[in-house]
């Protein structure tokens, strides 16, 4: 929309808030690593370089940040978890209890506050792997890591004083305003310019797990919502 010169006066991103206007919500952002490091039997570990040990050195890296951010980066109150996150959610490696094993693979995400830096995350994480990497490729020229980035969904965040703010107030009748810890495109719509809210009906909790619902109530005041937002004449 942007490179096509369209410019709409407002964005509202429809994501379960229970109908509350979010001004906020963290990022994501994953990534997959791959090490590939050198297979030996298990009674020749020098001759080899093992790539689950060396994944769990950068894994360790990643939780070491965890805590770093928990214990040490100023909070943004009004989520649930008021500090940027990272995890490591898969892995794979490894095809016999013998062998060194050559390649292994783990997948990881940061969940960032606005006022932090993903980008920069992920830049800590890569220069940590290029670290040891000098190590693996003297037993292994062709030893190393490669990343893939899996998504990478930006931050948001508005205002409560913004007019689509406030439209978002009065369309759903509600006075306040909420942050959310889960991502949307809301993100992506204002780093393009665009004035941006996220509300929509039913709750995260309800959502992705076996008989995930929206309420009738909520989807009355969702109708509501659009009917209104349909007879509105402008934003202000």
């Amino acid at each position: 929309m942007r490179d096509a010169g369209i410019k709409p006066l407002a964005c509202i991103v429809g994501e379960p808030t229970s109908m509350v206007p979010a001004i906020a919500h963290k990022g994501v952002y994953r990534y997959k690593c791959c090490v590939r490091g050198k297979e030996a039997h298990s009674s020749l570990t020098p001759k080899s370089v093992n790539a689950i040990e060396m994944a769990a050195r950068v894994i360790g890296k990643v939780r070491d940040m965890a805590e770093d951010f928990e214990r040490n980066e100023p909070r943004y109150e009004g989520f649930d978890v008021p500090f940027s996150t990272a995890s490591v959610g898969q892995f794979h490696g490894g095809i016999a209890d013998n062998v060194v094993p050559r390649d292994a693979e783990f997948r990881y995400e940061f969940r960032d506050l606005p006022t932090a830096d993903a980008k920069r995350m992920q830049a800590d994480v890569i220069a940590y792997a290029g670290s040891i990497e000098p190590a693996m490729k003297k037993v292994a020229p062709d030893a190393g890591f490669s990343f893939e980035t899996i998504c990478e969904i930006p931050s948001f965040l508005g205002a409560a004083d913004n007019p689509v703010t406030r439209l978002a107030q009065r369309l759903a009748g509600e006075e306040g305003t909420t942050l959310v810890a889960f991502g949307t495109e809301a993100g992506l719509f204002k780093n393009a310019g665009i004035p941006t809210v996220v509300c929509g009906p039913g709750s995260i909790e309800q959502a992705h797990q076996p008989d995930e619902f929206v309420s009738l109530e909520q989807l009355a005041r969702c109708e509501l919502f659009m009917e209104r937002l349909a007879a509105s004449p402008a934003i202000g």
